[in-house]
């Protein structure tokens, strides 16, 4: 998947920040059985797998060709497969813990802070002034859902430590996806392999999990999803949209996937939205529409805090 730049690298990542607000939905329509922990493990084993799948054909397609190199790009391949498996565990937990639409903003709304620091410290970007206006408008946005649970509600200060963990995690993936295709790797090859390094990982975490409901029809279907558009698809779409933004305007991006899930949870949750919760979803359309704006970022130092020698 070729990676595109400016507007088109931007609706690439919105399009997956839409997908992944599917998932809390689909976690709620999971059998009983479906554990966080498994649930977020068979997700990337099975997403993981046909990522593989998919870059080895590519690879056997141009007739086995010259790997990228991976020293030391296989650091930021190991950390992003790390972060991408972090991720899935902590997501599902803080959403099972507070709720669908708690857990996702929280985890989303942490995201743009952690990528921007993380891009800042590493690999030597300073946020610009765009992206702090639209993620300062975004995160606003996201404050005025986060009363979605239901102020009867008690929340877990443990789901939301595994929320923002998530937030974490995912800004970690960006970062270190970004710093791939700085080192001349393709959006394809960059997502592939880590996202196939992390699918063995999950693996490892399965065995250790009760599975059972992944054979029931409600769980393979929610598996197809989870595994095919939650991440096979959504995945190849924010490595491509990567090539052409910053790691800190892409977590900026995805904050429409706790809009994606507040609608999703009215619309099919039957959850409801106060004024307020609604002017939130339009404060993050906002921020969104101006970090969809900003000009593709300058090439980044080959250097950085992890690649340097």
């Amino acid at each position: 998947m070729a990676s595109g730049t400016g507007r088109t690298s931007a609706a690439l990542v919105v399009a997956a920040g839409v997908l992944y607000g599917t998932t809390g939905t689909s976690q709620a329509f999971a059998p009983a059985a479906a554990g966080s922990l498994s649930l977020g493990a068979v997700r990337l084993a099975v997403g993981g797998t046909l990522l593989a799948v998919i870059g080895l054909w590519g690879f056997l397609r141009r007739g086995g060709p010259r790997l990228p190199r991976l020293s030391p790009a296989a650091l930021w391949v190991a950390v992003g497969a790390a972060c991408v498996l972090g991720y899935q565990l902590t997501f599902f937990a803080g959403t099972r813990a507070n709720g669908v639409a708690v857990g996702t903003v929280v985890a989303l709304g942490s995201t743009p802070a952690f990528a921007g620091l993380l891009e800042w410290r590493l690999l030597r970007r300073r946020p610009t002034g765009r992206w702090l206006v639209a993620t300062g408008v975004a995160v606003a946005g996201v404050a005025g859902l986060a009363g979605l649970a239901g102020s009867s509600e008690p929340i877990s200060p443990w789901g939301l430590l595994a929320s923002a963990i998530a937030g974490a995690c995912y800004a970690g993936f960006t970062v270190a996806i970004k710093t791939l295709l700085t080192r001349g790797w393709g959006s394809t090859s960059a997502v592939t392999a880590t996202m196939s390094l992390g699918g063995l990982l999950a693996f490892g975490i399965l065995a250790f999990t009760d599975n059972t409901w992944v054979a029931q029809p409600r769980g393979l279907a929610v598996v197809a999803w989870l595994g095919v558009m939650t991440t096979v698809v959504a995945y190849l779409l924010v490595g491509a949209g990567l090539g052409g933004l910053s790691a800190a305007t892409t977590a900026t991006l995805t904050l429409t996937e706790p809009a994606t899930a507040a609608v999703l949870g009215v619309t099919v949750l039957g959850e409801t939205l106060s004024g307020t919760q609604w002017a939130g979803i339009a404060a993050i359309v906002v921020g969104i529409l101006i970090a969809g704006t900003e000009p593709a970022p300058p090439p980044v130092l080959r250097q950085s805090a992890l690649t340097a020698a």
